[in-house]
């Protein structure tokens, strides 16, 4: 199996979704995940989702999703012999990863210069809104309040609707992949550079480098973007989504001219009237309204599901707009196999979460270890760090591991 982490511990302290993304996804590469939760309610996400008997029970699916192949701590951070404990933690560990607003975890004790104290080869991976310094650092955020300070809802909807929200929050995926990236190339560097790293991980930069091009745009010329709807960033007059007879939407992209001529002749054989104009493309260009026009009045004489056939048979790429009940049935969403089962251990039942975002030609795991309970295995965790059991005994009792 494909397990290069297999070596590595992690210290997760964080919690809802980006942070624990991230590890979950450097988990499923082998390494050690360690999730340290506060003693009352652990990890927010724990009540999340919209299974109510799941959230009552701390295992909202909000958690499952990103926390499978992961063991559970409670540890109070706050106290003296808590603190104590997470430093011999540190020690022994490789990585610390946490996303409370810059300035909290530092607040505890733990700055990063106190960690590479304990351990001159550690690695702090700090997850914020917006980073570890600027004039919003201080600030908390969620997904879709970093969609909009970010610009990502000025790109969506059209004049008339205004800006919208991206409708997954995407930023926070893509944040803890971000995070899951930095993690794994500074482990990657420790082969030529024992010295530790505090690596900042913002929601803010991440979503801003997810449109690298329009921020391009803006920095390096006086273009004034506008909201794109559901027309192709490529500006292209011959791509975008179109109605087809059934009602249904059909994403088009002929961006290349033998695209073009590909699209020209699926939709209209050989009767598009001034053909030869048409294969020019600054004729298109000025002429995009009407052309448009002529391509949605073609595909309104067929489903989308054929048009999309066909299109794509003469190679002009081509998709119906689907909703997610679609995707999951179609035959190529299976034999992807992107999606791993794992099981509850109270209900037994099997709940689908997803697997590496890449593939490698191994095998990478077939069925995922359940998200741990709440402080399910503190007892065993402490053990492997060196506690004895009349000091895992009185943190107990002392209800500052448990």
């Amino acid at each position: 199996m494909f397990k290069p982490l297999k070596d590595i511990t992690i210290l997760d302290l964080t919690q809802v979704l980006a942070g624990p993304y991230g590890s979950y996804q450097l988990s499923l590469l082998g390494a050690n995940v360690i999730k340290i939760e506060n003693p009352n309610l652990g990890d927010w996400a724990r009540t999340g989702g919209d299974d109510k008997e799941l959230s009552d029970d701390l295992m909202g699916t909000s958690f499952i999703v990103q926390n499978g192949n992961k063991r559970s701590i409670r540890l109070d951070l706050k106290t003296k012999i808590g603190k104590s404990t997470f430093k011999e933690f540190v020690r022994q560990s490789d990585v610390v990863m946490e996303n409370m607003t810059p300035g909290k975890f530092k607040k505890l004790g733990f700055s990063f210069d106190n960690l590479k104290k304990i351990n001159s080869s550690i690695i702090l991976c700090s997850i914020s809104a917006y980073g570890q310094s600027g004039d919003l650092a201080d600030r908390s955020a969620y997904d879709h309040v970093v969609q909009a300070a970010s610009g990502i809802m000025s790109t969506t909807g059209t004049e008339t609707s205004g800006p919208l929200k991206v409708g997954a929050p995407y930023i926070d995926y893509a944040t803890g992949l971000n995070a899951a990236f930095a993690v794994t190339a500074a482990i990657a560097n420790l082969h030529k550079d024992k010295s530790a790293k505090w690596l900042d991980i913002s929601m803010y930069d991440t979503s801003l480098l997810l449109m690298s091009s329009l921020v391009s745009t803006t920095l390096n010329s006086n273009i004034k973007l506008k909201p794109n709807g559901n027309e192709a960033w490529s500006g292209s007059p011959s791509s975008g989504c179109f109605e087809a007879s059934c009602g249904g939407l059909l994403a088009i992209a002929a961006n290349t001219q033998k695209q073009f001529e590909s699209l020209c002749e699926t939709l209209f054989g050989n009767n598009m009237e001034e053909n030869s104009k048409w294969l020019d493309l600054n004729y298109r260009s000025k002429n995009r309204d009407l052309l448009k026009k002529r391509i949605a009045s073609a595909i309104k004489s067929n489903t989308a599901d054929k048009w999309e056939i066909n299109l794509n048979n003469n190679h002009v790429p081509a998709a119906k707009v689907k909703n997610f009940q679609q995707v999951v049935l179609e035959k190529h969403f299976v034999q992807r196999e992107n999606w791993i089962n794992t099981k509850l251990k109270k209900s037994n039942k099997k709940y689908f979460v997803p697997s590496l975002s890449f593939k490698i030609n191994e095998n990478i795991i077939d069925d995922l270890p359940s998200p741990p309970e709440i402080g399910e295995n503190t007892e065993e965790i402490l053990s492997e760090f060196g506690f004895s059991r009349l000091e895992i005994l009185d943190l107990y009792i002392k209800k500052i591991a448990y």
